[in-house]
């Protein structure tokens, strides 16, 4: 008997339709391997959601920022199809998906707390602070930068605008932040020639001062004058008004304080 020929294009036809159903099958596995990861990911945050409504000391922010994955929370529907199964079997599985929903729709509807985010309008310039000498003084110092010619004018001086601001009833925390601003960190040209740490104008441009000290009492009395006499009472105010700097500067130089005040707050 004799076999027949086995053509070349026969050949090349096998190969390529081995090849494409190899890529057909890998893509298939690809489709269910992200699918199981997603299930995962849907499972893990129903358990969350769960540990965060039997224990009140935890928040939902809290449960899904601890998580390894984190996921959408507008898929309600997620959570029952991941426990499903488990629902079908017991009443406990059913108490499960519904206080996951319960808690689900509640997180949807409340704000998240960095939602709550302090704006120039509510720094008011006079108030006092929060938290220890030592406590702010540690929050300044590692907010300045490194002078090349030597230590920086402003390093330690926390307690001294706490000092000055408690003498003007001004907000020790503004004071500190519109030093930072002003001096760039305590490396500005004036800063380091003139102790001129806040910006202070003369008649002649920026003023020099007998030391660094002497320049932060001329800017918390120079806040306290505007408070007082114009009736200024926020940050937000002082920057608009031209009294500390140029209304054309005011909403750059109010981030650029406002940058500090968070820091230090």
């Amino acid at each position: 008997m004799k076999i027949p020929r086995i053509q070349s294009f026969g050949i090349n036809s096998a190969i390529k339709y081995t090849l494409k159903s190899g890529n057909k099958l890998l893509r298939n596995a690809k489709l269910e391997l992200n699918e199981a990861k997603a299930d995962s990911r849907k499972f893990l945050t129903g358990v969350m959601l769960v540990s965060c409504s039997l224990h009140p000391q935890l928040t939902g922010k809290n449960a899904l920022n601890n998580a390894a994955i984190k996921v959408n929370l507008n898929d309600t529907d997620i959570f029952e199809r991941s426990l499903s199964n488990l629902s079908a079997k017991s009443s406990i599985g059913s108490a499960i998906k519904q206080k996951i929903q319960t808690t689900a729709h509640a997180i949807k509807k409340t704000k998240p707390a960095t939602e709550t985010v302090s704006t120039s309008k509510n720094i008011l310039l006079t108030g006092k602070i929060d938290k220890t000498k030592e406590e702010i003084n540690v929050l300044f110092n590692d907010l300045l930068l490194k002078n090349k010619t030597g230590q920086n004018p402003l390093h330690n001086k926390a307690g001294i605008f706490i000092e000055k601001g408690l003498k003007y009833d001004v907000n020790p925390v503004v004071l500190m932040s519109i030093a930072m601003a002003e001096s760039a960190r305590g490396t500005s040209k004036a800063a380091k020639l003139k102790n001129n740490v806040g910006g202070i104008m003369g008649r002649k441009g920026l003023r020099t001062f007998e030391d660094v000290d002497v320049c932060i009492d001329k800017m918390a009395e120079t806040v306290a004058k505007h408070h007082n006499k114009s009736n200024i009472n926020s940050l937000y105010e002082l920057g608009h008004s031209g009294k500390y700097c140029n209304k054309s500067a005011a909403r750059t130089w109010i981030k650029n304080v406002m940058f500090y005040v968070k820091k230090l707050s």
